[in-house]
């Protein structure tokens, strides 16, 4: 899945023992749209998992605009870092949409980390994962055309995230907007909102008030 959207699961990924170890010592928060989950410079009390909604996480620009790093979906563990190097929490992490998530507490963590050795190898594979994708991303946003960055996110979240319509295309309901999409990219808000008029005009990409919808037989070629 595209690093714009990220739902890697390694906790469900343990052996089963494990896993319900781990699950049986998580509690569930629920958060409203809107709220914050976690703040920047908050101690890092617990590593977290998205039950259901989505999430996204966020920096702070020098203009102290706050621009979307990372959004999380169904199965996203994240903070696992923070915890591990028992250092404050680096972003900030607010609810896109009313969403529930589950808290392992860090003394939990540490008790799971020394006596099942499979924790530690399913958090090498996800960090392995995690850097791959930020490599690949590198190399494609050094080479592609912006248009073609755009193509590939939405054809990326169409397959994984995205809903099938009556008429085949693909209906991707997390709410996000073209100031993040350029947040992501690395461009400005009006470069991004030209390739999408684009899109928009042959009609493989549109925004509605509810999401996205892409029709993935109109996206130029990805190869």
């Amino acid at each position: 899945m595209s690093g714009f959207v990220v739902a890697e699961d390694w906790i469900s990924s343990l052996p089963e023992l494990v896993c319900q170890e781990a699950m049986a010592q998580m509690s569930v928060r629920q958060i409203a749209a809107g709220a914050e989950l976690a703040r920047v410079g908050n101690p890092a009390e617990a590593i977290y998992r998205v039950k259901s909604g989505y999430l996204k996480q966020t920096g702070l620009q020098e203009d102290g605009e706050r621009t979307l790093l990372t959004i999380y979906a169904a199965g996203a563990c994240f903070a696992e870092t923070a915890v591990i190097v028992g250092q404050p929490l680096n972003h900030t992490t607010i609810a896109l949409t009313d969403a529930t998530v589950e808290c392992l507490p860090a003394q939990a963590f540490w008790r799971l980390y020394r006596n099942c050795p499979e924790v530690s190898d399913a958090l090498c594979r996800k960090f392995a994962q995690s850097l791959r994708r930020q490599v690949a991303e590198r190399e494609q946003f050094a080479s592609a055309r912006l248009n073609a960055k755009i193509a590939s996110l939405f054809a990326d979240l169409g397959t994984r995230t995205g809903s099938v319509e009556a008429d085949g295309r693909l209906r991707i309901s997390i709410p996000f907007t073209q100031f993040d999409l350029a947040a992501h990219f690395g461009v400005t808000r009006q470069s991004v909102q030209r390739e999408l008029s684009s899109f928009k005009s042959n009609r493989s990409i549109i925004k509605q008030s509810c999401g996205w919808v892409v029709d993935l037989t109109k996206l130029p070629s990805l190869s």
